[in-house]
């Protein structure tokens, strides 16, 4: 916009300046075509009077053809077109580079001269000095040029200098050569991030130095706790980061070894939960180290005692309590962690015969006509007599033994059975034998469930159902056939 502004009030000057050159050359053209119109007017007839128009506007084509001012015409254009492009340059090429730059601030004399050069260009311009103009414009171009060229170069100087300030620690050296080089490039990224870190230096170093008194006090958490709020304000220390890494591992070695030793401590006390804890913690650290390895063992062998001492003692309760069930589960599981301990083998024979027994005369005491079978009675009694060896160790199976040889007597003993009828009716007990027609006949019966059948022709047939009770020395019952056909 300001290049535009300042070509267009150049080009009305010089527009003014053309319009009056040129009525000047237009009026003296037209005096010397009146002077020879009159002095030919009374030498040549009507004829030559067209031929004389027709030479003079020749004439005054020759003239135009010859003035000194349409001469300039075209090098004068030549040159503005050159101050245009050069000032083009300047204003779109230079002047952004400029901008970039402090100039009062850097340069003051050379700042000066820019100005100066600049306005002294533009006026000549004006004047249409083009030659003038042209030369001015291309002093203000090489001036300009050279002043970037060193402001990049001092740029990069003290941007560097500002940057081995920083590395070094030395904060009012570092804050002096980047306010140089923002003084040189105000739009520099670079310059800009390297300012920020430069900021944080007197932090930085603040930290720096509790950190070397933490090493020094031979505190490693608390130097790696500082030095990483260090990293968080300046990463690229590379120093500090080797640093922390060894801090790192010196701590998980100490730490590791903690661990190992209050895990075997803790197991020594037969504190498996705290053991397994401390052994976690090492294992986070080192996964794969043998101590990790041998401390797990160590655990489950103790875990393993443990657990064996404390099924031993819950199947010791249950077998007081005379909780034989409960005694088998304990006694398997002590088998588990130790298969070949002989005590435990033979107790868990014992419990699983306890059970087995108890079981088996339980089910005949709920059933106890089922003893009425002779051979399942004779082999409930070598029961009776194999428990008899294991009675002292459960009152349970003892009591039961005894019910059952009590209820297997009892089963064996005939009944007096009283059979009443009408000595009409022919009397017959099913699977046992005919009691025939009577009015009164008593039997012998065992225990049992038996099926009396009565006939009498003309009658029908009766079938009673009886049970005869063990526990009771004489049965009667009556059976008759009353009931025509």
């Amino acid at each position: 916009m300001i290049l535009e502004q300042k070509l267009v009030e150049a080009k009305a000057k010089q527009r003014d300046q053309l319009i009056k050159a040129i009525i000047g050359l237009i009026t003296v053209s037209l005096l010397c075509a009146v002077v020879i119109l009159f002095i030919s007017y009374g030498h040549i007839n009507d004829d030559t009077e067209v031929v004389s128009l027709s030479n003079t506007i020749e004439i005054e084509q020759n003239i135009l053809a010859v003035s000194p001012i349409q001469s300039q015409i075209v090098p004068d254009e030549q040159l503005r077109q050159s101050y245009i492009n050069a000032l083009s340059y300047y204003e779109n090429a230079l002047r952004p580079e400029l901008n970039k730059i402090d100039l009062e601030k850097w340069d003051q004399a050379r700042s000066q001269r820019l100005v100066l050069l600049e306005d002294e260009a533009l006026s000549k311009f004006s004047v249409a000095d083009y030659v003038g103009a042209v030369s001015s414009i291309e002093e203000l171009k090489q001036l300009a040029q050279a002043m970037i060229t060193d402001s990049q170069r001092a740029f990069e100087q003290v941007l560097s200098s500002a940057q081995s300030a920083y590395d070094a620690d030395s904060y009012d050296d570092a804050k002096f050569q980047i306010a140089n080089a923002l003084m040189l490039d105000i739009t520099s990224i670079e310059a800009e991030a390297l300012s920020t870190k430069i900021d944080k230096l007197p932090e930085i170093l603040a930290l720096v130095e509790e950190v070397n008194t933490a090493r020094v006090e031979n505190k490693p958490e608390k130097e790696l706790n500082l030095i990483n709020e260090l990293i968080k304000l300046d990463p690229e220390r590379e120093a500090v980061v080797k640093r922390k890494q060894v801090l790192i591992d010196s701590i998980n070695n100490t730490n590791f070894n903690s661990y190992i030793a209050q895990s075997y401590q803790a197991i020594k006390q037969g504190n498996a939960g705290k053991a397994k804890q401390k052994i976690i913690a090492a294992k986070n650290i080192f996964p794969n180290r043998q101590e990790v390895g041998d401390a797990v063992r160590a655990l489950q062998e103790l875990e393993k005692k443990q657990h064996l001492k404390r099924y031993q003692q819950k199947a010791q309760s249950a077998i007081a309590s005379d909780d034989w069930v409960t005694a088998k589960k304990q006694l398997e599981l002590a088998l588990r962690e130790q298969t070949n301990d002989k005590v435990i083998q033979n107790t868990l024979i014992k419990a699983t015969s306890i059970i087995a027994l108890n079981n088996e005369f339980e089910q005949q005491l709920k059933n106890p006509y089922r003893l009425s079978n002779k051979q399942l009675a004779s082999r409930m009694k070598d029961k009776t007599i194999q428990a008899s060896a294991l009675v002292d160790a459960s009152p349970s199976l003892n009591k039961n033994t005894q019910k059952l040889s009590h209820l297997i007597d009892s089963m064996t003993k005939k009944i007096s059975v009283e059979i009443v009828s009408d000595n009409q009716t022919n009397i017959l007990v099913r699977g046992v034998g005919v009691v025939g027609i009577t009015q009164l006949k008593t039997i012998q019966l065992i225990p049992g469930r038996y099926t009396f059948e009565g006939k009498r022709k003309g009658f029908k047939s009766k079938l009673i159902e009886v049970l005869i009770p063990y526990d009771q020395t004489s049965y009667r019952l009556s059976i008759q056939c009353d009931e025509p056909i």
